[in-house]
């Protein structure tokens, strides 16, 4: 019995305990199932990513982090060279319901038997469920307006408009400005919030040009107009008070005796006894030149030069606009009113030999003494003689008959040479040869009056001065009463004459044979060489009397010339003249002066002063 009850006892504590290990076995068996079935159910995807056999808690953070994170990360928006940031999460608004869709994965597993499933899954034969919960997203699409507006406020640019800057004469290139398409970039964001892969974005950023129509430029560059435009000045003709030396003439120049009562035809000089210290000076003014604003060519040059990028200011300089030309018109009226204070008559022709224009005449076709001035026909007939060259002594004797010196002994024994030794048949040939150069009024019909002097070879001597350093002219002919006497028609020596045009004529002859040009270069192709031509030249150049054209000129100024002056009491009144070329800077001058008065003496005073002051005139021209 106590056996049995023993027995029984055990078997009842091993059932016991065995119970127990069993309740406690399926307790842990209950307990992983129902773990597992707080899971999300195999299969399950959410958005693509796989939590099955994930917790809620852990399926939400690997949906977090592979899913809404990359939708989180910051946009970039390129603004031209700028770049900004947004973050969809602060600035969008942009959410994803992770809860939800973690919640919604969870609901819709284990949706079959508990039991059933306790079955399955004991062998490890868990039911899978093919699910996929969508990826859902919200953003406030308007937002992404908003932030761009913003945007366009801070950073949007006008245009700037052109300028012009009048006292700088300059115009200044407006430049561009550019503003953000805010509708089109709030598009392009928003259509790429669901983009995670793509987050930078080149904002649509337009660019607004300034107003640089032609019409603009054109009427901005007006306004330079009035800056920019001046008249030229005209050239204009004055008057200067110029020193002289205390015996006359200009500083550098031969002086010629002012000492002793001087009558003058200056007004300012009337009364005035004693030496001349000062005199006028004769000018021309230029003039000054204007200036001018072609407000077209500047609009195109502009208009061009922003079609090809330009973007640097323009500054402009005026256009100059040259004063007239100093004409003729400017040197008559002073030439002419200077002439008229002559009392007597002026026979003037002056050529501008480098334009061939002859810029004034009056009273050139008078027949007038020839005085010395026939001299140079002498010369051209020695030359023709000896074909163009002659020795040193000639050459010396026609140095003493065209200087200062204007020797007569000199013009009769050259005359004689070419006369075969008679001086009256050497004025014949000079004649002859000067007519055939179409000087028609030229007559030299002897030799020249020679002073006697004993204590010289052959009996004479060359001829003597007057006072007032002038030089004796007489010829060996006495004028008669065969013409009428005139005041305004010069009477002359009928042996010794010619027109002051064709002494005029005979020197240009000369000039333009130094060039291989002219009537004598023509005539005598053989004889009168450019160097012959150019010899004679020379010639007259060394004659240092220049007390009358050479009075207005500087002392360096090459004057080829020959004076002549008529002897004192003739019948036919007094005559001066002087015919010559006047190498100027500005001009080479043809000069033909005569003047005669119906008196015994032209004073020296008279005679000087206009003489100088036409000279000075024309090298001031």
């Amino acid at each position: 019995m106590t056996v049995k009850r023993g027995a029984l006892l055990i078997l009842l504590v091993a059932l016991i305990a065995g119970g127990l290990v069993a309740w406690n076995q399926y307790s842990q068996v209950r307990g992983a199932y129902d773990d597992y079935r707080a899971r999300i159910q195999p299969g399950v995807q959410i958005a693509g990513i796989d939590v099955g056999w994930n917790t809620p808690e852990e399926a939400r953070q690997k949906v977090e982090e592979q899913v809404v994170a990359p939708y989180e990360r910051e946009f970039v928006l390129r603004y031209g060279d700028q770049e900004i940031t947004l973050s969809p999460a602060r600035d969008l608004g942009f959410q994803v319901p992770v809860e939800a869709m973690v919640t919604e994965a969870a609901g819709l597993s284990h949706q079959y038997d508990y039991w059933e499933g306790l079955r399955a899954w004991l062998p490890g034969q868990a039911f899978r469920l093919d699910l996929e919960v969508p990826l859902t997203m919200d953003w406030d699409e308007e937002a992404a307006v908003r932030y761009l507006e913003g945007l366009a406020e801070a950073r949007d640019a006008a245009p700037s408009q052109p300028m012009i800057d009048v006292q700088a004469r300059t115009f200044i290139p407006g430049r561009p400005g550019h503003r953000l398409d805010v509708e089109l970039a709030a598009d392009l964001v928003n259509e790429q919030v669901p983009e995670p892969t793509q987050r930078e974005i080149v904002l649509p950023i337009r660019t607004l040009e300034p107003d640089q129509s032609r019409a603009r430029i054109q009427a901005m560059l007006a306004t330079l107009g009035p800056v920019m435009a001046q008249d030229p000045l005209p050239p204009s003709f004055y008057t200067a008070t110029v020193p002289i030396s205390t015996t006359g003439g200009i500083e550098g120049t031969p002086t010629a005796d002012y000492s002793g009562p001087i009558i003058w035809t200056f007004p300012h000089f009337a009364g005035y006894t004693g030496p001349l210290t000062q005199t006028t000076g004769f000018f021309f003014d230029p003039g000054e030149p204007g200036y001018t604003f072609n407000v077209t060519r500047a609009t195109t040059l502009v208009e061009l030069s922003l079609r090809g990028g330009v973007t640097t200011p323009f500054t402009f300089e005026p256009d100059l606009v040259p004063p007239p030309p100093i004409t003729s018109d400017l040197l008559l009226p002073p030439l002419k009113a200077r002439l008229a204070e002559f009392p007597g008559v002026t026979s003037i022709l002056v050529k501008n030999l480098d334009t061939g224009e002859n810029v004034y005449e009056t009273g050139v076709d008078h027949i007038m003494s020839g005085m010395s001035l026939v001299k140079i026909g002498i010369m051209i007939e020695v030359y023709l003689h000896y074909d163009g060259e002659v020795d040193t002594s000639t050459h010396e004797e026609l140095l003493k008959m065209l200087g200062s010196e204007s020797s007569n002994l000199s013009a009769n024994l050259l005359m004689a040479a070419v006369g075969n030794g008679s001086s009256t048949a050497g004025a014949g040939k000079v004649t002859s040869t000067m007519r055939r150069l179409g000087l028609n009024n030229f007559y030299l019909c002897a030799p020249f009056r020679l002073v006697e002097d004993e204590g010289r070879q052959d009996g004479y001597a060359r001829a003597s001065q007057l006072s007032g350093g002038q030089l004796v002219w007489a010829a060996n002919w006495t004028a008669g009463d065969w013409w009428l006497r005139s005041a305004q028609t010069p009477r002359y020596d009928r042996c010794v004459r010619a027109t002051p045009r064709e002494m005029a004529n005979l020197v240009e002859m000369i000039y333009a044979g130094s060039h291989g040009e002219g009537l004598l270069a023509e005539a005598y192709p053989n004889v009168f060489k450019p160097e012959v031509c150019q010899e004679m030249i020379d010639i007259m150049a060394a004659n240092d009397l220049r007390n009358m054209l050479g009075a207005g000129i500087p002392a360096e100024t090459k004057l080829a010339h020959k004076h002549g002056f008529s002897g004192y009491g003739v019948s036919w009144g007094d005559t001066r003249a002087e015919v010559g070329i006047i190498f100027a800077p500005g001009a080479t001058w043809l000069v033909s002066f005569y003047i005669w008065q119906d008196t015994d003496w032209i004073d020296w005073g008279i005679n000087q002063p206009l003489y100088r002051d036409v000279s000075n005139m024309l090298y001031n021209f």
